[in-house]
């Protein structure tokens, strides 16, 4: 378990920060409270819409609080706070990058995908395409996004157990161990009982929670330097470690000069790279894209990313203060100083500010908020399976004998992915955070822009966009420092890399050509099918194609151009 948990072989941290006693008992109290919620929840589940969607019943207010609960994460919340104290100006234009990202959301996604209706990727490119091919194109992404995620979020509630509930300088793998499998037999749970509607009252509570916890450390380092932010710069400036160049901590160029990279003559190019790929991919990840499905109507769904957004740039401007309040307070020495420390840096902030009590709710908070995250997979996982997957092999089940299906998916599923997750403690995993992320602006961006926005896009021109996406997406990757000619990399001894920007800034654009280019080479055209999409994207509303409105050139599905997707 220690290749994960310390990869590689780092030199161990003296833990001085860890209250286990108290994160103990914060962690069963949330515990407690998420039972309650999603045991409520379950009295409101009568059909699979009700289970997968809430029933369509989530109001801006909560919805928004749940996109951005999808977003907290460990390496979004701990280890960026770390990445702030150690790298400064470069590290603050990578959180730019998230709040970015959040302007695809309100602009094209939100109101028209939820206007589109459904349950899944596959509801948004069957407006455009043969259903089948539309289905297995969003099971396959869908699947892998899923796959690749949850052993991330399997090793993230791993890495709060190390940090958080143990005082160890070194890995207490069964520990470790128990409690991960703990937590993820819980979130397993909070699925299986209260369904949508149950997870989203657990990503609320975890906004709420780390939210709340976040706001209030901010609010005392910025108290100990009485809102003079100067002042704080100043010392965060003075008290940063010394770069390797001599870089100063609130310049540019601690990641984006040349040697930035270990072993790489790419830069700037690596940097910009993440920041471009979380901007347009971010909210292409289809466990945070299902997020628009569950508003009653598009206008709720685009209040619910617009609040998101805004909930979004202040908990990351908290996350900025505290990442160089950290620097300011305890000094360069004292934060994480290798990339497999940077997560020491919050709790160790927050011990110094609030002593056991902090870090101990801290801890609390996180192993809920990185089992959250396992649930919401999990979910979107099972859904993608009872809609894409079972329309592909032409499966209708009447909608009692598919509630149980669904619930019966989420114990195997669920416990499937929580023992391949254990299994992949041993690994260096990290790269699939960000492959993930390049699968969204690679592969849904375009697909979903084009579905929306261009009449001549066609079912050839989705797969090409999908499958083209996925495979320049991973030949890239494969051939990348996450996994090889790195010493963090997945073969840290071997070295046959070539690529070391981020395969989104190449896959993005790829994406798109290829989607022109299959569309343009296939003789699939449905100009009324094209009308009923922006019909219904715009407004909600379903005009059959082909009986009221007039259908131009040919089609390759032997003329029936019915739109086969479910009304609003």
């Amino acid at each position: 378990m220690t290749g994960v948990l310390a990869a590689p072989a780092p030199p161990p941290i003296e833990n001085t920060w860890a209250a286990p006693a108290i994160a103990f008992a914060v962690a069963i109290a949330i515990g407690v409270v998420v039972f309650v919620l999603a045991n409520a929840a379950r009295g409101r589940i009568r059909n699979p819409d009700d289970f997968l969607l809430a029933g369509r019943r989530v109001g801006a207010g909560q919805n928004a609080l749940a996109m951005v609960g999808g977003t907290i994460m460990y390496s979004t919340v701990i280890i960026i706070t770390g990445h702030v104290a150690l790298n400064g100006f470069d590290a603050i234009l990578l959180l730019t990058a998230f709040t970015m990202s959040t302007v695809v959301g309100v602009l094209i996604y939100a109101g028209p995908v939820r206007n589109v209706g459904g349950h899944t990727l596959g509801d948004v490119f069957a407006l455009r395409a043969r259903e089948r091919p539309a289905r297995m194109a969003s099971a396959v992404l869908t699947l892998i996004v899923f796959g690749m995620f949850t052993i991330i979020a399997v090793g993230s509630v791993a890495f709060v157990a190390n940090r958080m509930f143990s005082t160890s300088s070194t890995v207490n793998a069964p520990l470790v161990a128990g409690i991960t499998a703990v937590v993820g037999l819980v979130a397993i749970a909070w699925v299986y009982l209260g369904g949508m509607e149950g997870v989203t009252k657990v990503l609320v509570l975890k906004v709420v929670l780390m939210g709340g916890l976040v706001a209030v450390l901010t609010a005392v380092v910025l108290a100990r330097y009485k809102l003079n932010l100067v002042e704080l710069l100043n010392d965060a400036e003075a008290n940063a470690a010394p770069d390797k160049r001599g870089l100063d901590l609130l310049t540019t160029g601690r990641l984006f000069e040349p040697g930035s990279t270990y072993g790489s003559d790419q830069d700037p190019w690596v940097h910009l790279s993440k920041v471009f790929s979380i901007a347009v991919g971010a909210l292409g990840m289809p466990f945070l894209f299902m997020r628009y499905f569950v508003t009653p109507n598009g206008r709720e769904a685009r209040r619910s990313a617009g609040w998101a957004s805004i909930i979004t740039v202040l908990f990351w401007t908290c996350m900025i203060i505290l990442g160089l309040g950290a620097v300011a307070i305890l000094g360069g020495d004292a934060i994480g100083l290798v990339g497999a420390h940077r997560d020491i840096t919050l709790p160790k902030i927050a011990d110094e500010i609030g002593g056991g009590w902090a870090t101990g709710a801290l801890g609390g908070i996180a192993l809920m908020a990185t089992g959250a995250i396992f649930a919401t997979l999990l979910l979107n996982g099972v859904t993608s399976i009872t809609k894409d997957v079972n329309a592909v092999r032409g499966r209708k089940l009447d909608p009692a004998t598919e509630l149980k299906s669904i619930r019966r998916n989420v114990l195997i599923v669920g416990i499937a992915s929580l023992v391949g997750g254990l299994v992949m403690l041993t690994q260096l995993t990290h790269i699939f955070i960000p492959t993930s992320i390049d699968l969204g602006a690679a592969c849904v961006l375009p697909a979903v822009v084009y579905s929306l926005f261009w009449r001549r896009y066609n079912t050839r021109g989705l797969q090409w966009t999908v499958y083209g996406g996925l495979a320049v997406t991973l030949l890239m990757v494969v051939f990348s420092n996450g996994v090889s000619g790195d010493p963090t990399a997945l073969f840290p001894d071997a070295d046959f890399k070539f690529v070391d920007f981020e395969p989104g800034l190449l896959g993005a654009p790829l994406g798109f050509l290829f989607g022109y280019l299959g569309s343009v080479t296939s003789k699939e055209r449905d100009d009324a099918r094209f009308a009923e999409a922006q019909v219904r994207a715009l407004t909600g509303a379903v005009v059959p194609a082909g009986r009221d409105l007039p259908a131009r050139g040919t089609d390759e599905r032997g003329g029936d151009s019915r739109l086969v997707s479910e009304t609003n």
